[in-house]
């Protein structure tokens, strides 16, 4: 009997371990991991006088892909986020906030996001920069 009790105790033990180390593939966080290409941008919202005093602030539709230009959703406990365009890297932090939506901490302020569509090779989601009226919104593929 205690032979019984023993090996019972081993079986449940074994098989709560191992349906606890499950990977999570259905959270936000874990589809969105990992190095994404950009394809395009489209930005709104700059004004005039933003635009003309700051030419990196423009207004439009920005094709990449050839350029190895991407955003990397790292895997790391400090959630960091990577994003690389036209050579210029800049390393952040992003949180999850809902089942679709997220903030990114860039160099261009606080960016709140919601995600349009993700799948396992595309990847697009809107992002409003905080405290202006400046939208990006990002086209992404693996």
């Amino acid at each position: 009997m205690k032979r019984k009790i023993t090996s019972l105790a081993l079986l449940l033990v074994f098989t709560t371990a191992f349906i606890s180390c499950k990977k999570d593939e259905t959270s936000l966080k874990a589809r969105m991991m990992g190095k994404w290409m950009i394809s395009k941008i489209e930005v709104s919202g700059y004004t005039a006088a933003e635009t003309l005093s700051d030419p990196t602030k423009v207004n439009g539709t920005f094709t990449y892909g050839t350029g190895g230009d991407y955003v990397d959703f790292k895997s790391n406990n400090d959630d960091q986020v990577e994003l690389s365009l036209k050579g210029n890297r800049t390393i952040g932090t992003y949180i999850i906030i809902y089942s679709d939506q997220f903030t990114m901490d860039l160099n261009d302020g606080q960016n709140y996001a919601r995600v349009n569509n993700l799948t396992t090779t595309q990847f697009q989601f809107t992002s409003k920069i905080d405290k202006t009226n400046v939208t990006k919104v990002y086209y992404l593929t693996k």
